[in-house]
């Protein structure tokens, strides 16, 4: 087998990628900005908001929270189905590529977490692996594999939520737990005094050590993204993403439906704000309130998402896809790695850490989407593959690819 050619690459998929690598960003920059997370991990109190930093909040937990991560991953599926497709059609086993991709792909990620410690490589690496057993299936049982595994993920978090939220949140003093607390405390310590004073290789090793303490909590997720991995798998299979163009009504009830049940469901979440996930508690929370924002994590998210992805997909085949988009979707490796280490720069080397809100540090973003959607169509120009996806086809299949354009 041979990698896809640049020629055919479907560009709206490509667009609906940038769209969600792009967004991404939106959330993962207040973990890269400051300490409030670890802070939150050890049972302490969110930060109050107030004026624009409350309103960025409330819109970027509503809107963004958990439906980028759930775009990236319902796309990230629908792409291995056109691989599996692919060999199926050529005679082969897919299993064998695909597992070389996914591995590589965690080496990939476990590198990224000196960048960043949640970086979501390693987990899609490992969620790609699990997919493996799936990829022969048609697309009615993949579909129910993915609504199962949601059901039941979903079952189980919202009923270990309203066990907690029913007791009273206690300080890191009376956890019952002061050498957790303590320990991130300590954590927390070592990764300000880093930032702030540190070396380049200070940096990486509070980032790694923030890695240990987040990532076997991203792995917990697991079947989580394997279900959004076999819903953008199913559609593979079913032939819907190599034909999106002759399926508008299908595009437009996902969209009504996506957007019109997933604002609504995903609306607890602007409460708790962009680090919901990190154990944010705001002081009006009720049990239900935590209720809801769970559901807008396991269920809203992904539906919101199919929303986006949907109204994207119809507004890309309508009016074309935005080259500068398609560029960010089609390097969407590359363009994830470059997103942390600009911000490491900016956070890092410009010692901004724990220096600027959540307002100010839209700003970064702003800066790191133009990089962005500037860099890419121009080496695109230039060459056929972003750097990190040329090296990644080139261990998958075990050979050099080619990488410069031919004139």
């Amino acid at each position: 087998m041979r990698p896809v050619a640049p020629s055919e690459r479907e560009p709206v998929l490509d667009g609906l990628r940038g769209f969600a690598i792009l967004g991404i960003l939106l959330v993962n920059i207040e973990v890269m900005r400051g300490s409030g997370w670890l802070v939150l991990s050890a049972g302490g109190k969110p930060d109050t908001f107030a004026g624009a930093d409350a309103i960025v909040q409330f819109i970027v937990g509503w809107l963004g929270a958990t439906k980028f991560i759930s775009s990236l991953a319902i796309l990230f599926g629908g792409g291995a189905a056109l691989i599996a497709a692919r060999s199926l059609h050529n005679g082969e086993s897919p299993r064998l590529l695909l597992a070389r991709r996914y591995l590589w792909l965690s080496v990939f990620g476990a590198g990224h977490m000196l960048l960043f410690p949640g970086d979501v490589l390693f987990l899609y690496g490992l969620t790609g692996l699990a997919l493996l057993a799936f990829v022969r299936l048609r697309a009615p049982l993949l579909l129910a594999w993915s609504a199962g595994l949601l059901v039941v993920f979903s079952g189980f978090s919202m009923a270990f939520t309203a066990a907690v939220a029913a007791i009273e949140p206690a300080t890191p003093l009376d956890s019952g737990q002061p050498s957790y607390a303590d320990a991130i405390d300590a954590l927390r310590n070592r990764v300000i005094d880093a930032f702030s004073n540190g070396s380049f290789s200070d940096i990486a090793s509070a980032q790694f050590a923030q890695a240990a303490f987040l990532q076997p909590s991203q792995l917990a997720v697991l079947p989580w993204v394997l279900a959004l991995f076999l819903f953008g798998y199913a559609l593979g299979r079913a032939g819907v993403l190599r034909r999106l163009e002759f399926n508008r009504d299908g595009l437009r009830r996902a969209a009504l439906i996506g957007l019109g049940a997933g604002l609504p469901a995903n609306l607890g979440l602007g409460f708790f704000g962009t680090l919901a996930g990190f154990g944010a508690r705001p002081e009006l929370a009720s049990p239900w309130l935590t209720l809801w924002a769970d559901f807008g994590q396991t269920l809203g998210g992904p539906l919101l998402a199919v929303g986006y992805l949907s109204a994207l997909s119809l507004r890309f085949i309508d009016h074309g896809t935005p080259s500068c988009l398609a560029a960010v979707g089609r390097m969407a490796l590359t363009a994830y790695l470059m997103q942390s280490a600009l911000a490491l720069v900016a956070f890092g080397a410009l010692r901004l850490y724990d220096r600027l809100s959540s307002t100010s540090a839209l700003l970064v973003v702003a800066v790191i989407w133009t990089v962005l959607l500037v860099m890419c169509p121009w080496w695109l120009r230039r060459f056929q593959l972003g750097p990190a996806e040329w090296l990644w086809r080139s261990l998958t299949y075990g050979r050099l690819q080619p990488l410069r354009r031919e004139l």
